[in-house]
C-alpha cells in the first residue's frame, strides 16, 4: 500500500543514513586511509549525521495540524462491527485533522488502506469542543482478506498539511470489548465531520 509503505519509509530513514555512514567509517580504503582519493567518515561526523536526523523529527513544527497533544481519541462500536474514531479538540484551540489517520493494529509494520471516495472537499477544522471522525471497516464483506486475525491494539497516526505522518507517539485507543478481528483487507476513510459520513465508507 502507498500509504503505509510512506510511514515506514518515514521511520526507516534515519536507520538507512546512519547505516551509511557507519559503513564508511569501518573501511580502511588501504594503507593510506584513502577509499577512491575520498577521505572516510569520522566517528564525529556519524554522530553528527544522526543528531541531525534526529532533530527534525523532534522539533518538527506542525503547524495547525491536530496531534494526539490537542485531542483525545476514543474508538466506538458501530453498526455492520464497524468502529468509529471520534477524535475531540480537548485543547485550547482549533485545530486541523488533515487527511486520514494512519491506522496499524497490534505490532503491523504496515497501515491499513483508505477508501478514497470518503476524501472531504476540505481538510476537516476542529474547534475547541469538536469532533472529527472516521471510520474503520475492519474486514472485507466478500471474504477476500483471508481468515484474519484478533488484534488487542490500535494505534492512530495523524497527518501534517503536507501529507506526511506527524512525528511523536500516536494516539492508542481501546478497543471496545478489548479486541478486534481484522483481515487483510481493513480499511479507514478519511477524517470528517460527522458520524454518518464516517460510516458511509
Amino acid at each position: 500500500m502507498e500509504y503505509g509503505r510512506a510511514l515506514r519509509l518515514a521511520g526507516a530513514a534515519p536507520a538507512v543514513a546512519a547505516a551509511f555512514v557507519l559503513t564508511a567509517c569501518g573501511s580502511d580504503g588501504g594503507k593510506d586511509g584513502r577509499d577512491g582519493g575520498k577521505p572516510a567518515a569520522s566517528p564525529s561526523t556519524a554522530e553528527a549525521l544522526s543528531t541531525d536526523d534526529d532533530k527534525p523529527q523532534d522539533k518538527q513544527d506542525k503547524g495547525d495540524a491536530c496531534g494526539p497533544g490537542d485531542l483525545t481519541v476514543e474508538a466506538r462500536k458501530a453498526p455492520g462491527g464497524r468502529l468509529l474514531l471520534v477524535a475531540a479538540n480537548t485543547g485550547g484551540k482549533p485545530c486541523t485533522a488533515y487527511g486520514f489517520p494512519y491506522l496499524r493494529f497490534d505490532q503491523d509494520q504496515a497501515t491499513a488502506g483508505v477508501g478514497e471516495e470518503t476524501r472531504p472537499k476540505a481538510p476537516v477544522k476542529i474547534p475547541p469542543g469538536k469532533a472529527a471522525y472516521a471510520g474503520i471497516t475492519p474486514t472485507a464483506a466478500d471474504g477476500s482478506g483471508g481468515p484474519g486475525r484478533d488484534v488487542k491494539k490500535l494505534s492512530v497516526t495523524f497527518q501534517t498539511a503536507g501529507g506526511d505522518p506527524l512525528p511523536g507517539d500516536p494516539a492508542a485507543p481501546a478497543l471496545p470489548g478489548g479486541s478486534l478481528h481484522v483481515d487483510d483487507q481493513a480499511r479507514g476513510t478519511y477524517w470528517v465531520d460527522g458520524e454518518a459520513a464516517a460510516l458511509k465508507g
